[in-house]
């Protein structure tokens, strides 16, 4: 009687573990797309996304306040400048100078 019952023991053994490994299998599944599915794992890319973006707006506008900055020095050194800003943007001339201006489309 006594290896009977060792027998059965070694029997179902294997067959707890078999079980616990499921069972173990299918939590450990459940904890993982649980953990991916609301940890905000898209958010945080979606976020690194957006500070990408932010970074690259704030490199074109330091360089267009570079752009500004240069060309607010040149016209306070340059008298040309000024001229040409006058002519181009305000339609002035010199005295004497003819000024032949078209229509804009």
């Amino acid at each position: 009687m006594a290896t009977s019952t060792t027998d059965s023991r070694r029997r179902t053994a294997p067959r707890i573990v078999k079980a616990g490994m499921l069972i173990l299998s299918v939590f450990a599944l459940v904890a993982v797309v649980s953990f991916f599915r609301h940890s905000g794992i898209g958010e945080l890319q979606i976020a690194r996304k957006r500070v990408d973006a932010l970074h690259a707006d704030i490199a074109r506008g330091q360089a267009e306040t570079a752009r500004l900055r240069a060309e607010i020095d040149s016209v306070k050194r340059s008298t040309f400048a000024v001229e040409r800003i006058a002519r181009e943007d305000l339609g002035m001339s010199k005295r004497g100078e003819i000024v032949y201006m078209l229509p804009k489309k």
